[in-house]
């Protein structure tokens, strides 16, 4: 069953609900509560412990909601503290039209709003996400007068579920927007699963949400040697913020560490479990504080050839088509840069002209395209088409359109684009052919 069936459901529920009746008439009996799933855990003998206190994490205090009690861990980074070589107080995230590049989309925050901006995180008892897939961890991070502060939800037992949905959606409706890594295929999908399952409208599903891992990947992929980075948050931590985990759980322990905690009642191996959540989440903060400095400052403060040439395709998508030029100008100037990525800003530098009408200063761009490259890759190829049409339509140089149709032929292996260029041979040797011929044969003719 799809969450669009789920949401169906829920939807039509709640329409139905019928009336609360005033407290001076006759109530109906009240129902039976609803009976929630329980795990008991059991020993190394196999036999039912006793029933285990909620356990007492370093900042820990306990919720209660009419579901049961639910853990909150609370956590202060403050504004002075570092997270690599990145001071707290330079992560807070505040401009949204910058994050509206980033999305590609702007962001309309939620009002009203008690806090800023929340990063939402989730530990879950599976990687792949399912109906069987339980979180029962979530962290949001937000920052308060400079500092980071983290709050973590975490559910001691499978009976705790419909709590921990509960206080969670609490928290989240006073937030403007959430930013997540990876959250539109993973967190939020997950978490409206279990709402859904609970037959709760999900407070996520029309709360603003940027994902970062997409310009995440466009900004720092790429590699200056023309290999690919890994963009998992760790590595980016590692690569942009200076920033090393020691003794960091990995990722595809944790379920196991939450399962053998429910079956035994040791609570011990799920400190690292709420360390690397926090660190995820102050990375979170960290990351996309980074792009925004970035789309805000513009291409003079990218590192690199290929941060600047994302930034130009960025800004290109988000029609600030100034900045994009001037991203791809940047790097096509660029004499350190790899040959690829100086190609390929060329290229988007001539697109871009070119879909302003600005015929004569693409003609320019592509020229030095073809003069700069070895004249086989597809940008060049496509160099000497553009170039062949702008001589023959535009600057009336039939002879120079010729030998550019000519390369062209020579380069081109699709057999269609080849039969396209030898049609444009054959009407540029007609014009050319009429061009030499005398007046008098033209009239006679």
């Amino acid at each position: 069953m799809n969450l669009d069936r789920l949401r169906d459901i829920v939807r039509g529920e709640a329409a139905r609900r019928p009336v609360p009746v005033p407290p001076d008439a006759t109530a109906p009996a009240p129902a039976s509560p609803i009976r929630e799933l329980t795990y008991e855990p059991v020993g190394g003998d196999g036999l039912p412990l006793d029933r285990r206190a909620v356990p007492a994490f370093e900042g820990t205090s306990i919720v209660e909601t009419p579901f049961g009690p639910v853990s909150v861990i609370e956590r202060v980074y403050q504004a002075d503290a570092y997270l690599g070589r990145v001071r707290i107080e330079q992560c807070e995230v505040l401009h949204l039209d910058a994050l509206g590049v980033l999305g590609g989309r702007r962001l309309a925050p939620r009002a009203p709003a008690t806090r800023g901006p929340v990063f939402l995180d989730i530990e879950t008892t599976g990687l792949s996400g399912g109906v069987g897939t339980v979180p029962f961890l979530v962290g949001c991070g937000y920052f308060d007068q400079g500092a980071f502060r983290t709050t973590q939800f975490f559910m001691h037992d499978f009976a705790a579920e419909r709590a921990l949905l509960h206080v969670v959606a609490d928290f989240l409706a006073a937030t403007p927007f959430i930013v997540t890594y990876n959250g539109r295929s993973f967190d939020v999908p997950v978490m409206e699963m279990r709402w859904l399952f609970h037959r709760v409208p999900p407070p996520l599903e029309d709360l603003p949400h940027l994902d970062m891992l997409p310009p995440a990947r466009r900004l720092w992929r790429h590699e200056e040697n023309g290999g690919e980075r890994s963009c998992r948050l760790i590595t980016l931590s590692e690569v942009l913020l200076g920033h090393v985990r020691v003794g960091d759980v990995p990722g595809f322990e944790i379920p196991q560490r939450y399962f053998d905690y429910v079956r035994h009642g040791d609570a011990e191996p799920l400190q690292a479990v709420l360390e690397h959540n926090r660190l995820d989440l102050v990375a979170l903060a960290a990351i996309t504080a980074r792009a925004q400095r970035l789309v805000c400052d513009g291409a003079e403060a990218a590192r690199d050839a290929g941060e600047c040439l994302a930034l130009g395709r960025m800004y290109r998508r988000a029609g600030q088509l100034a900045e994009a030029e001037a991203a791809f100008r940047r790097v096509a100037r660029m004499a350190i840069a790899a040959r690829p990525v100086r190609e390929d800003a060329m290229h988007q530098l001539a697109l871009l002209l070119r879909r302003q009408r600005r015929h004569d200063e693409a003609a320019r761009v592509w020229q030095d395209l073809l003069a700069f490259g070895h004249g086989v890759s597809a940008a060049a190829r496509e160099a000497v088409e553009a170039l062949a049409i702008h001589h023959e339509h535009r600057a009336r140089d039939l002879q120079r359109a010729r030998e550019l149709a000519a390369r062209a032929l020579q380069a081109e292996r699709d057999p269609r684009r080849r039969d396209a260029v030898r049609h444009r041979l054959a009407r540029l040797d007609r014009k050319l052919a009429d061009l030499r011929r005398p007046p008098a044969l033209q009239l006679l003719d």
